[in-house]
């Protein structure tokens, strides 16, 4: 069966030049070549530390374990994710912020993101700086990026701490990025997913009344 179509608010007003409308989207190109930047870093690093130690971060001989604890972890901070959403409105109103930027992504454009981001965040942070630094070091570098300029994204940073823990305590039980790189993608794919068809219609008065009551009506 093929997706039904969706009419999206394609576009958002920038807060900083008013009547310049920018998209709701981030553009698959440019996440190509945002993340293949920590990407690269992280094999440039784990290179010179030890040539092979990315394959053996990534091509562990039990990877279709770590593949299944990796997803299981993912789909569990899902579900806490949602049950955050009902209970409180800061999470909430996190959805909804991140609904205003990026509602307008397609369903091909999510999942490529998810792999992206999942994959080359954990490279270089439970790989590169958690190898070499140890999982509190790299937990803490993993929230300070997440570190926000628009003041309502404040509690991600320490989200993605708490996040970031787990996904290190994966890295360390595992001895493989497989795991934390599953898990994030998992949680990438299906929370930028359901705030996309949450929010892929822009209207304010919708998204205010979800942050306040988490009820859509």
């Amino acid at each position: 069966m093929t997706e039904p179509q969706i009419e999206v608010t394609p576009t958002r007003e920038s807060p900083l030049h008013p009547g310049v409308k920018l998209e709701r989207r981030l553009p698959p190109f440019y996440a190509a070549f945002f993340y293949a930047f920590p990407g690269a870093v992280a094999w440039i690093w784990l290179y010179f530390q030890k040539p092979g130690l990315s394959a053996s971060l990534w091509m562990p001989a039990d990877w279709p374990r770590c593949l299944a604890i990796g997803a299981v972890a993912g789909l569990a901070v899902v579900g806490v994710s949602i049950l955050l959403g009902k209970r409180f409105a800061w999470t909430r109103r996190l959805e909804a912020v991140f609904g205003w930027f990026l509602g307008a992504q397609k369903t091909w454009e999510i999942v490529w993101i998810a792999l992206l981001s999942g994959c080359a965040e954990e490279y270089l942070f439970r790989g590169a700086l958690q190898v070499k630094f140890g999982i509190w070091v790299a937990t803490a570098v993993f929230a300070v990026i997440h570190w926000p300029l628009n003041p309502n994204f404040l509690p991600w940073p320490f989200v993605a701490a708490v996040i970031g823990l787990g996904l290190g305590g994966l890295a360390q039980w595992t001895g493989s990025l497989v795991a934390p790189a599953a898990a994030h993608v998992v949680i990438n794919l299906i929370n930028l997913r359901r705030i996309t068809r949450r929010f892929g219609v822009w209207d304010e008065e919708r998204a205010n009344r979800y942050v306040d009551t988490g009820k859509d009506s």
